[in-house]
C-alpha cells in the first residue's frame, strides 16, 4: 500500500509528531528565516517538503501577516534532494504545488490556507529512493542568501514478521487465548516506531438489509517506541493481552441493536522514523514533566532556520483473520456482547 504523507509548518502535525511547543522567536532584528518541514520515503509514490518563512514587520500585526499568503512563501527559490552516495550522484529537482488541489487541504486558522504550497518529488517510475543511503536536501533562496541543506539517512524496509509475514498463508489469531504479537525487523536508519492495527467491521442496518458499510478503526497499539538493534539490525515486536481487543472494541463502537456486525479481518502497519525526528520528539517530550521549568528548546537540523527533515519507511499488510472461538467471544464477552456481532 503506497500512502502520502505530508507534514506541515509551522506546527508538525500527523503520524510521529507529539504536541510540544518549538517557539521561534522574531522579535530580534529583521532577517530571513526559512521554515522547512519534511519526511522522505522510499516507499511513498510521492514526497512533499514545506518551505516557509518567518516574518517581522512594526507596523503590521503577526496576525494579520500571517494571512498573507506573500508573508509566508518565497516566490523564486529552488529545492532539491540530492543523493550523497558517490557513485549514484543523482540530483532531483522539486516542484512547487497547491496542497491544495493534490487533496492536502489545510485547515483554516491563523495561517492563510490558499494557496498551499508544497514541494512535491515524483521519480520516475524506473527509479526510487535507495534505503540505508544518505540524501541531502538543498533549498535555494537566491538573493545572494546561504543555501539551507539538512541530510538524512534513508530508512530501509521494515519487515512485519508476526502475526505472520504473510497474511494470505497465515493462520488464523487466536487472540481469545493468546492475544496478539506483532513483530518486526529493520536494517539501518530506523530510530522510532509505530505500530497500528486496522480494525475491519461490517455493520448491517437490521431494519434495512441492504444497508451494508464497512467501518475500519485505526488503533494506535505503539507510539514513538524506540528502536531496539541486535547485531545491527532492529529486531523488535510488542503485545496485546487477550482482553485488549474486547476492551477496544467495547470503547469504540456504538451500543446499537438495530445493527448487525461481523468482524472481518485486521491489517498491521509498521512504521519506522529516521534519527532527527526521534531527536525532535526526544526534545519536545523533554522537561515537561511536573518538576520541570517548561522551556523546551527549539530543535532544527537544517544548516540556516528551523525545521526538520528526516526519513520514514513502513509496512503495511492486510488480510489477518481471526479464529472462530475469537469470533464466537464476540458474541459472549461481556464487554462485547450488547455490540451485536452475529455472524
Amino acid at each position: 500500500m503506497k500512502k502520502i504523507f505530508v507534514y506541515l509548518a509551522v506546527v508538525a502535525v500527523a503520524i510521529f509528531y507529539p504536541s510540544c511547543s518549538n517557539d521561534i522567536d522574531l522579535t530580534s532584528e529583521w532577517k530571513d528565516i526559512p521554515i522547512v518541514y519534511g519526511l522522505i520515503s522510499k516507499g511513498d509514490s510521492a514526497n512533499y517538503i514545506r518551505v516557509e518563512k518567518a516574518f517581522i514587520d512594526n507596523d503590521i500585526s503577526a496576525l494579520e501577516l500571517a494571512q498573507n499568503p506573500d508573508s509566508l512563501y518565497y516566490d523564486n527559490i529552488s529545492v532539491q534532494i540530492r543523493s550523497l552516495d558517490p557513485n549514484n550522484p543523482v540530483t532531483y529537482d522539486l516542484n512547487r504545488v497547491d496542497g491544495n488541489m493534490k487533496g492536502f487541504v489545510r485547515e483554516e486558522g491563523i495561517f492563510a490556507n490558499a494557496p498551499n504550497y508544497l514541494y512535491e518529488l515524483v521519480l520516475p517510475d524506473d527509479e526510487e529512493l535507495i534505503g540505508a543511503q544518505e540524501y541531502e536536501l538543498v533549498v535555494n533562496r537566491g538573493d545572494n542568501f546561504e543555501l539551507v541543506t539538512a541530510t538524512a539517512l534513508m530508512v530501509d524496509d521494515v519487515d512485519i514478521r508476526d502475526p505472520d509475514s504473510d497474511p494470505s498463508t497465515a493462520n488464523s489469531v487466536n487472540w481469545e487465548q493468546y492475544g496478539l504479537k506483532v513483530g518486526w525487523r529493520g536494517s539501518n536508519g530506523a530510530q522510532i516506531f509505530d505500530v497500528t492495527l486496522f480494525l475491519n467491521i461490517e455493520e448491517r442496518d437490521q431494519s434495512n438489509p441492504a444497508n451494508v458499510q464497512i467501518v475500519t478503526l485505526e488503533w494506535k497499539i505503539e507510539e514513538n517506541l524506540p528502536a531496539v538493534y541486535v547485531q545491527n539490525q532492529v529486531r523488535m515486536d510488542t503485545r496485546l493481552n487477550k482482553v485488549d481487543l474486547f476492551q477496544y472494541l467495547s470503547n469504540r463502537l456504538e451500543n446499537n441493536p438495530t445493527i448487525a456486525r461481523k468482524f472481518l479481518s485486521f491489517d498491521v502497519l509498521v512504521t519506522g522514523g529516521g534519527e532527527a525526528l526521534n531527536d525532535y520528539i526526544s526534545i519536545g517530550n523533554a522537561n515537561t514533566g511536573i518538576t520541570s521549568t517548561q522551556v523546551i528548546p527549539t530543535y532544527t537540523n537544517l544548516s540556516e532556520g528551523y525545521g526538520i527533515f528526516s526519513s520514514k519507511n513502513s509496512q503495511f499488510q492486510e488480510g489477518y483473520f481471526l479464529n472462530s472461538s475469537t469470533i464466537d467471544s464476540l458474541q459472549t464477552n461481556p464487554l462485547t456482547q450488547s455490540l451485536n456481532f452475529q455472524f
